[in-house]
């Protein structure tokens, strides 16, 4: 098991003069990519992949294409990033929802069932009078 930090021994030995200027120093620069993706490798030739996409190439089409090249992309890969690239590349496009849970909250209300010999609601059930029929 590890041991646990002593956090005010941290704090007595921290020079907070370097860290400040280290926290300056990094706000002037750009963080660092992780990895390229996709996207990032066909950004430069973007309006010649979508301009061919309007055309009619299907993704399956494209990506057969550019395993020639090589660049080894699925055709599920390659429409996510023309997708991406249509919408500017800012994670703007279309995104999958959740839909609501199909079960009722605890709050809600149970709906009232319909009585089985085919009668209206009684008076209780929702608050309008029973038909009466004699």
């Amino acid at each position: 098991m590890s041991n646990r930090v002593d956090y005010e021994q941290v704090a007595a030995k921290l020079d907070y003069a370097a860290l400040d200027n280290k926290l300056a120093q990094l706000a002037e620069r750009q963080p660092p990519k992780r990895r390229k993706t996709i996207a990032d490798v066909l950004e430069p030739v973007r309006e010649q992949l979508l301009a061919l996409h309007r055309k009619g190439w299907s993704s399956a089409q494209l990506c057969e294409e550019l395993k020639g090249i090589p660049i080894p992309v699925s055709p599920a890969r390659l429409r996510e990033c023309l997708r991406r690239l249509t919408a500017g590349g800012n994670g703007a496009a279309k995104r999958r929802t959740r839909r609501p849970a199909k079960h009722a909250a605890p709050n809600a209300k149970p709906t009232a069932a319909t009585s089985s010999t085919g009668r209206s609601k009684s008076s209780h059930d929702d608050g309008q009078p029973a038909l009466k029929l004699s």
